[in-house]
């Protein structure tokens, strides 16, 4: 596995992140305030995103 000092690694954790809690939190809000077709889509992205996160980390730790 690669040193865990690899700051371009460390830099797309951290707005990986920082995207996931924030789609996650706009769903939230949305779902609440009655606007459903919206926090779907917000919820559809985030878990795009960490799917493809899950597969980069993945591919990542095999090398």
């Amino acid at each position: 596995m690669e040193s865990d000092k690899d700051p371009v690694h460390d830099l797309l954790t951290a707005i990986v992140s920082s995207l996931n809690n924030t789609l996650y939190d706009l769903a939230a809000e949305n779902e609440r305030g009655g606007s459903k077709v919206t926090a779907k889509r917000l919820e559809f992205s985030r878990q795009k995103i960490m799917s493809a996160w899950d597969v980069y980390s993945q591919t990542r730790s095999t090398r």
